[in-house]
């Protein structure tokens, strides 16, 4: 069976096309646009020139995929914190229905969370952890312990809006830094989370497969799926320099992500602080493949 999935972001529009048979998947097109959403929201209102970025946007994949074997009925979309968290969410799926003559879903942090994590699970063998994913306009959050999600919750910060928030220039000086780092310190403490023993991270998202593309281009070590905190923090000290020749590997590797990297990194710094986590694993599987594999394969099993 084949199934296109588009996921509407804060900072990036995705759209991944699968073939997959109950659990078994293969990707076979991937197109993303860095839309940067947040930059169209004010005073908790998106803008008529982002509705139009979001509607140009899937009106393009839709073209796309007229071009692909996908019926319109295994064409599912869903909108995380940029469409979710404005006082205009009904205007804003209104208006893509009526120009690309598509339904999207909203889905909730507390599922977005969810649906991060049983991708998550596909790709890491975890028994218990802290399940993070970095987006533009949020930072989902699962503790899960014995593989169950015992807690979750939805920051309403991520690498875009903290960049939005904090920064003036490209890269963030000292003071910029440390406003990002207070930032997400309040909204952790503000959390009502049971006391834990200190956990390991799995990571999902852009910001985190990012931060491993760097990782790659900086370290000689060979842990291509797990990262050390201590590594992370090396990192973030590493690129306190604006100048060309301190953030090339940011350049070379993630380019669409030269202003938005050091934020979410900075992010996921203070989460790790905050569950005393020493070692961040990453999954190639997220919130799309847990889409997929709960909404789709899942029901494709069963028949």
């Amino acid at each position: 069976m084949i199934a296109a999935i588009v996921d509407v972001g804060s900072n990036t529009i995705r759209l991944t096309v699968y073939q997959y048979e109950g659990q078994d998947t293969q990707v076979l097109f991937h197109r993303k646009t860095m839309a940067g959403l947040v930059h169209y929201i004010d005073r908790k209102r998106m803008s008529d020139a982002g509705i139009r970025v979001v509607c140009q946007t899937l009106n393009d994949y839709m073209s796309m995929l007229k071009q692909l074997p996908v019926t319109p009925d295994s064409i599912h979309v869903f909108a995380t914190a940029a469409i979710r968290n404005i006082a205009n969410t009904r205007q804003v799926v209104d208006a893509i229905r009526e120009s690309a003559g598509i339904e999207v879903e909203v889905i909730s942090g507390d599922e977005e969370a969810r649906l991060s994590y049983v991708g998550a699970m596909h790709s890491v063998e975890l028994e218990e952890g802290v399940l993070v994913d970095i987006g533009g306009g949020s930072s989902e959050i699962a503790v899960f312990q014995n593989k169950e999600i015992c807690y979750s919750d939805s920051l309403p910060i991520g690498c875009l809006n903290a960049y939005e928030k904090c920064v003036e220039k490209i890269i963030p000086s000292e003071k910029e830094r440390q406003a990002i780092a207070e930032l997400v310190q309040k909204q952790l403490e503000a959390m009502s989370i049971p006391e834990l023993d200190p956990l390991p991270i799995c990571g999902v998202g852009g910001t985190i497969r990012a931060s491993f593309k760097l990782k790659g281009v900086l370290s000689e070590t060979d842990h291509a799926n797990q990262m050390s905190i201590e590594e992370l923090q090396g990192m973030i000290r590493r690129f306190k320099n604006h100048k060309k020749k301190h953030i090339a590997p940011i350049l070379v590797k993630t380019p669409d992500r030269i202003h938005t990297l050091i934020p979410g990194m900075i992010l996921l710094n203070e989460i790790a602080r905050f569950f005393q986590s020493e070692v961040v694993h990453i999954s190639r599987f997220g919130v799309r493949e847990g889409f997929l594999y709960d909404r789709l394969a899942k029901g494709s099993e069963e028949k």
